[in-house]
């Protein structure tokens, strides 16, 4: 799989047998010049790129991770991006990295999928760079990780329909959130187990409620699995204490990565096996739908058990089967060849919009 990631400490577990981290907080230009040095040091593995400029004019570094090809994407390997710090003063997900300097929250600037107005009206440069960075990499799986608590929150962000806070996908949120909190319990011994929330699994709004946020936006415009990590009570903790929370971090954040080969992924083809434009896939009647890819491509992570399978063309069904999900960690392989004749009637139709939510 290849793992992308903006200015976040999740990525030293691939490099430290060979560069000595020093745990310690860095500034942009240091940080910067880690990044690079890494790609420099593993060029067939690791390259840094930009995805944007933030309001003062930094550039937003990203580094993409991967056996080999990290500059492309390999048909049917997994994408998957850690973000860390999109709140300036969380820096356990290490350093400044999504900051801003006009007073946007980012966790509340991205666009609400019912066009509830958000509380600036203003959209970060920050905000429209992650925004095209996920229309341009079809991301599998997220974690984006902040601090003052250890809680693990997961969609929905906010009460959409009614007092509903759960999601379609529950079930698998709840399993990978409970194992990356069972694998990071010591962190509680930073948090004052009175007053903190210490080692739960939250939906979102059922915690505090917000509009606007990047996990919402990208579970429901893209079917990304999208989670975010507190995962130290402490916002700013010392120094000294940076290594434990990398120790206690590190195999919860590897064991995550490997949740994206769970489920089904596979290639939707015609019959001359070129992709089907305007494609997307949903499974049983759950609202995650996920597009396929300009190269017929598509992956759902899914937990075992019998399912099944849509296609739909323009918002319209062309293909329905049932799969059996058997293995935790090996996907289920899939080529599904749609004639054409059975999707070209709907091209001159209008498109229909798959809404998560029966309005």
């Amino acid at each position: 799989m290849q793992i992308h990631l903006i200015l976040l400490f999740g990525f030293y577990f691939l490099f430290n047998h060979i560069h000595a981290y020093d745990f310690r907080y860095h500034n942009y230009s240091q940080v910067t010049n880690f990044l690079h040095n890494i790609a420099a040091h593993f060029p067939t593995k690791a390259i840094v790129y930009e995805i944007g400029k933030t309001e003062g004019g930094r550039s937003l570094w990203a580094i993409a991770i991967s056996a080999y090809a990290p500059n492309q994407h390999v048909l049917l390997r997994p994408e998957v991006k850690y973000i860390g710090n999109m709140h300036g003063n969380e820096v356990v997900g290490l350093e400044l990295l999504l900051f801003t300097l006009n007073g946007i929250d980012l966790n509340r600037n991205f666009p609400d999928y019912l066009g509830t107005p958000l509380s600036s009206p203003i959209r970060a440069f920050e905000t429209s760079a992650v925004m095209s960075w996920m229309d341009l990499v079809p991301f599998v799986l997220s974690a984006n990780y902040h601090g003052g608590a250890f809680i693990i929150n997961t969609p929905y962000d906010r009460y959409y329909v009614g007092k509903q806070s759960i999601s379609s996908d529950d079930d698998i949120y709840q399993l990978l959130a409970r194992s990356y909190v069972n694998r990071i319990i010591e962190t509680n011994q930073y948090c004052d187990v009175g007053s903190d929330t210490v080692g739960a699994t939250v939906r979102g709004a059922d915690w505090y409620e917000i509009t606007g946020s990047m996990q919402d936006y990208g579970y429901l415009n893209y079917g990304t699995i999208e989670m975010t990590m507190e995962v130290s009570c402490c916002k700013y903790p010392n120094e000294n204490l940076l290594m434990n929370y990398w120790n206690y971090n590190r195999d919860a954040m590897i064991e995550l990565l490997f949740q994206a080969q769970r489920g089904v992924k596979g290639l939707i083809l015609n019959e001359y096996f070129q992709p089907i434009p305007l494609t997307q896939v949903m499974i049983d009647d759950r609202r995650s739908v996920v597009n396929v890819t300009p190269l017929g491509e598509f992956w759902r992570i899914l937990l075992p058990g019998v399912y099944t399978l849509k296609v739909f063309h323009r918002g319209y069904e062309i293909h329905r089967q049932q799969i059996m999900i058997q293995d935790l960690f090996v996907p289920l392989n899939l080529t599904i060849i749609i004639p054409q004749i059975a999707y070209l009637p709907y091209s001159s139709r209008p498109v229909r919009i798959l809404s998560f939510f029966f309005l």
